[in-house]
This record gives structure tokens, sequence and C-alpha cells, in this order.
């Protein structure tokens, strides 16, 4: 392991898609939805002079230190530097930032690993001037926050600046696309690093480029891609081999999409453009429902799922808002995923300031704290050091309200980031990499450290709080199943929680969701339900934490929850090979079930979701007409409701009966193919046992 060192770098760099929305609307608050999405491709020219496509980093970070030199000559301050400071807080109320340290890449993409390390990379590395354009590496590093050090692990075959990334069940990282060539092309190239050993593994191709697309893992263990220029979104499949998803054809702009994994097990899409789609990703894929999240573009917002089937979207765009034209809104909203085919939307708590190009990032207790970003976009949509968003905020979802906290040493902007880490703190770092950054010699290649408030006593001391510990943790936890959990202060403990490993670039963090668990106490053992299924925590690897009465978290354990039950794909144990099947992967209520050879498509990609005893697919519940729960009833699929119609008892024995009449047993009317799915007595037959 090498310490930190200075390094020169080459290299070009990845592009923005400035996405910008201004309205006029004579409200205290003026919002007009004005999806950006048509226009994306006319504006790539734009961007590519815009982001210096073809320069290698090297000329720009030298370029970018001398406007740095030269303005701090002028002004005294050196660019990047908060120069709006608040008066010395109590870090117990408003936490604390830690000394700024060097990097010898900027942080521009950072994914949290297993072992507590972080992997980030930026672009091109150190190679001379005269092999540019190529973009057949990539400068890379596994940074240790533990002490600042970190070891190189430049990738060799492909520049996966502007990729999407995800990780994988096993902790590894997937990575999607990337920049091709000084003309912005994007890449059909996948990479996997693995984390235990450090290196890097080609992946099967994509069959189309991406630049700027978001990957996320969904409920199988399967990462969807979405983006970057393709419309077809495309599947990483547990194997290694990537589907098209000729279902999903909705979304092909140059712009990271926000997308989370549901309690459904489907995949939403929520950002950062207004319409936002509910999609199941198996076989081909199917959007099973479409709505509108509100009416701003939040194009460079910011987004955390902070609760089981919820997420909060804050920030972003460009509008007139309280009478300021040309600023990102301050505003948030809450979806709600769990009843409902699409989010319900409700408005919360706003930011004491607008903000873009700033990152939202889940506390270990559930609140959410946004760091960085600029307030105003009437100079740049990328860069403007003016009117820098210094302090972090902190949203607590029990109140929906911001708090506003203490100031950052540095500006976070374009090309930023910022993490959870396991010991309860937030690393932010990178910014800059682009021609408005050039010429104000804006270029951030370090990190620094936020300590939030629940790490301090609340005495006014400033002194750290004593904090819980778990002294053992499983290193494995299953969907459904019960684990233990040994704390000296177990009687103490009033959460706990898993928290999804961070993927984060452009303010988007794909892998960080906040899942709290239920638990009981006796002395010094908590004993904990694990997630519901694999819809609320996708198989990997997760930060578990306790918290105790005065909200003070402990330092995580790292579990690696496995791939729940398969999507129920149920077959009759008489080896026929029928799956319960949805013929024609019909998306209407009131469609009959029928028995299929199994074949893994969307149509028998069933749910089980053990917390309200449905049974889902596309969209809908298996569902007992008109509550008749006599032998003979067909099933059919109907909207979801939780009514009592669609509650069903999963029996060790491999019996699915309604919770209403366990008397009566989901079965196949025969073994041939299409027969019938209705309710039997129950009386043992192969017919009425399944297995998923």
């Amino acid at each position: 392991m090498r310490r930190r060192r200075s390094l020169s770098a080459a290299g070009l760099l990845c592009a923005l898609l400035v996405l910008t929305t201004t309205t006029t609307t004579p409200a205290a608050a003026e919002h007009v939805h004005a999806d950006a999405h048509a226009h994306a491709h006319a504006h790539d020219h734009e961007h590519m002079a815009q982001d210096l496509a073809g320069t290698p980093m090297r000329v720009i970070e030298e370029r970018t230190a001398a406007s740095a030199a030269r303005i701090e000559r002028t002004t005294g301050v050196r660019p990047g530097t908060a120069t709006t400071k608040r008066a010395a807080a109590d870090p117990g109320q408003a936490g604390s930032w830690s000394a700024v340290v060097d990097t010898p890449v900027v942080p521009v993409f950072a994914a949290v690993l297993p072992n507590g390390k972080v992997l980030m990379w930026d672009s091109v590395g150190d190679e001379p001037t005269e092999n540019y354009p190529d973009h057949s590496f990539t400068r890379a590093m596994v940074w240790n926050p533990a002490d600042d050090t970190y070891r190189r692990v430049d990738l060799q075959g492909s520049n996966i600046f502007c990729a999407g990334f995800a990780h994988l069940g096993n902790g590894n990282i997937l990575i999607a696309g990337g920049n091709a060539n000084a003309e912005l092309d994007g890449t059909v190239h996948t990479y996997v690093f693995d984390w235990r050993n450090e290196t890097w593994t080609r992946g099967q191709d994509m069959a189309a480029a991406r630049w700027y697309p978001s990957v996320a893992e969904t409920a199988n263990g399967e990462g969807v891609i979405v983006g970057g220029g393709p419309a077809t979104a495309e599947v990483y499949g547990t194997n290694g081999a990537i589907r098209p998803l000729t279902g999903f054809t909705k979304y092909d702009a140059r712009l990271y999409p926000f997308l989370a994994s549901r309690p459904d097990t489907q995949v939403g899409l929520f950002g950062p453009y207004g319409t936002g789609y509910t999609i199941t990703t198996s076989g081909n894929g199917v959007i099973t429902a479409t709505g509108t999240r509100d009416g701003i573009t939040r194009d460079y917002g910011s987004f955390a799922t902070y609760d089981i089937g919820k997420s909060v979207v804050v920030g972003g765009g460009s509008l007139t808002e309280y009478g300021v034209p040309k600023v990102p809104t301050r505003t948030a909203v809450v979806l709600n995923s769990n009843n409902s085919l699409f989010p319900v939307i409700t408005p919360t708590g706003s930011m004491a300031t607008g903000r873009r190009q700033h990152n939202a990032t889940l506390l270990a207790d559930g609140s959410v704290l946004t760091t960085g970003g600029m307030t105003s976009t009437a100079t740049s949509a990328l860069v403007d050091l003016d009117n820098a968003a210094t302090a972090a905020e902190l949203w607590e979802p029990a109140t929906g309200q911001w708090r506003v906290l203490s100031n950052a040493s540095r500006i976070r902007q374009y090309h930023s980031m910022a993490a959870l880490l396991p010991d309860g703190r937030v690393m932010t770092g990178g910014g800059g990499i682009c021609l408005a950054c050039l010429d104000v010699g804006y270029l951030e290649k370090n990190v620094e450290y936020f300590t939030p408030p629940y790490l301090y006593k609340k005495d006014g001391s400033g002194d750290l709080a004593p904090r819980p510990a778990i002294t053992t943790a499983p290193a494995g936890v299953g969907v459904g199943a019960t684990f233990t959990v040994s704390s000296p202060q177990a009687a103490g403990i009033r959460k706990v929680a898993l928290v999804g490993l961070a993927d984060v670039t452009h303010s988007v963090d794909q892998g960080q969701r906040y899942i709290p668990l239920k638990f009981t106490t006796s002395g010094t053992t908590l004993t904990v339900a694990g997630p519901p299924n694999g819809g609320v925590a996708p198989p990997g690897y997760y930060m578990l934490f306790v918290v105790d009465a005065d909200g003070v978290p402990s330092i995580a354990k790292m579990v690696q929850v496995a791939k729940g039950p398969n999507p129920v794909m149920s077959q009759v144990k008489n080896n026929t090979g029928r799956c319960l099947d949805v013929p024609t992967s019909s998306l209407l209520p009131k469609t009959y079930l029928q028995t299929f050879t199994c074949n893994s498509s969307k149509a028998q990609a069933l749910s089980r979701l053990p917390d309200d005893k449905t049974l889902r697919v596309l969209g809908n519940c298996v569902d007992v007409p008109w509550s008749r729960f006599n032998p003979a009833q067909k099933v059919w699929v109907y909207s979801c409701s939780r009514s009592a119609a669609q509650t069903w008892q999963f029996g060790a024995d491999g019996t699915i009966r309604p919770t209403s009449n366990t008397k009566v047993c989901l079965a196949a009317a025969s073994a041939a193919e299409r027969a019938a799915v209705a309710l039997a007595t129950c009386s043992g037959a192969a017919l009425q046992k399944w297995t998923w």
C-alpha cells in the first residue's frame, strides 16, 4: 500500500448533458414541467465543445492550475475554496469537516467496497500526450479512508469515464459503457472489478454503445442498464450474459437516470425527467405503469431511498422559483412505491437553498445529507464558484424538514461525489474537468470527510459521543430469515438497519438504500428479522448499523444479503415442468392464470411478498375472483389492493392457500400445457404442490 503523492495526469473528460428549463409561472414557487428528453441529441456538439473533447487530462490540469494561480494572485483566494463561513458551531448540532486530503485521481466515480475501501476513477491516465486521443485505459485507485492510503488499479483496455456502474451480489463492481473517443461516442464494453483481488475482468459486450447510462441491481441479482444513447435497455445476468430488454425502450438520454429496486421486485425509473416508469425486467421486460413525478425536470438533482419503498428526490434543474430566474429548485418530493403500481408522490420540506450538482447521501440513522452543489444556473450549468452551496443540509424523514449544518472547506460541484462510510462519516471529493471549470481554475483532486452531528455529544462540549458496538454479527443474512447480533448496549438500541454501499457519480447514487429491520432484545442479544424480499434488498453486501437511544450509530459490520427465493416461477412437483403463467404476458386485470412450460419469461416472473402475503406478476396480484374461496374457482390477476382475495399462505409442504380459507389450495387442473389454475380441496396431490 503506497502513501499519497502528487501525480501528473493526462486524459480526456466526460461530458455534461446540459438540460435546463426556465419557467415564468406567477406563483410563489413557479414550476412548469418541460421534459427535455426530446432535445437531448441536439446538444451533443455543444457539449463536446464545452467539455474539452480530445484534450488530455494532463493539459486540462496544467491549464486549470495556471488559471487558478492567476485568479489567486488577483483575488487572494484559491478557486474552489469556500469563502462563506458561519461562526464556529457546536458539532453536536452542525457536524464538522476534516482537513482536505489530496488524491492521485479526481474522485469522479466512487464505489464503496465490502472491505470499507473505495474504488475511484476518473479518465485517461498518465500517458504521453502524443498518445491522445487514446481511450484504451483509465486511471483508477482503491482508497482506504481509514488511513488515507491508496493503491493504483488503472484499467487497461477502455476509458470508463461516463460509464454506469453498480454492485453485484458478490460485492464486485459492474461497469457498463464509457468514453470511446474524442467525439464522445459511448462504448459497448463492460468490466467487472474484483474487490478481493483488486483486478479487472472484461465482460460481455452490450448490443449498443452507452455513455452516461445508469446500472441498478435487481431483486434476482441481475443488473439493468438504462440510457446512455440506446433506447433499448439491457440486463446483465447473474451468469455474465447480457440480454436486450426490448419491452423497455422509453429512455435513451445521455443523462444518468434515477433507478431503484422496489418492494414488488420491479424497478422504478423516476428521474431526472418528470415522466417515470415501473418496469418488470424479467425476460424481455415490460412497462407496467407510467406516471408523472412532479412538474420539474430535475437534471443534476439527487435522490436517496431512505426507507422500504420510499425515495426522496431533491433539487436539480433550472427554473424560476420564488421570483428568481435560472436557479435550481430547493424543493423535494417523496415517492412511495409500497401500495400502488406507480409511486404515490408527496411534497416534503424544501432545502434552505436550491442546489444542483449536489449529492444526497443516506446516513447511518436513515436521515439524508445534502452536500455541495451550485445555487444558480445563470452563468453555467456546471460550475459557478460565486454561487456555491458549501453548507451541508440534513433532512429528517420523520418531520420532513431540513436544517443547515456546517460548511465544507472546498466547493463541490460538477464531477464531485459523496458516500457514506462504515464508520458513519461521509466522504466527499472531486469536482472540475470542464471548459467552464478550466476557465475559473476549478479542479478538486482531493477528498474531505464530514462527521455528522450524531457522532458528537449534545452537551456543547464538542466531544465525540460514546458509540454502541456490534461485537458479533453473521457474515451473511437471508431474506425473510432471522439472525442474531451481539452488543453490550443491546438494551439501549432503538434502530437496526442495513445500508447499501454507494455507487455514486454525477449526483446519482444507485447503490445506497436504507432498510430498517425489526428486532427484539434479550440481554446482550438482538434477534433481527432479515429484509422481507429481494426487491427491498437486492443480493449483495450491506453495512449493518445499530443506533442507540441518543441517535448514535455503531461502526458498521459488513454483511452479505443472500439472494432470496427466486421469483416464484412455481413448478408442479410431478416433474411436468409447468410453471404458473400469465397468458400472452397480459397486463390486463381479470386475466386467468394457466400453467405453461417453464421458460424464464416475464409471464412467469411471479414475486412472493411475505410482508403483505401477496403473489405478484407484471404489476398485478394473484386474486380469487369475488373472494369466492370455493373448490373449482379459477384464479386470475387483478390490480393489487391487499384485500383478503389477494393474501396467501405459503406452506413448507409446497402448498399455496388463501389465508381466508386454508382448506383449499392453489392447483393445476392437469399436467397438460395451458392447464387452468384454480382452487381445490387440499389433498396433498402433486398438482397442488409448488416450488419457488
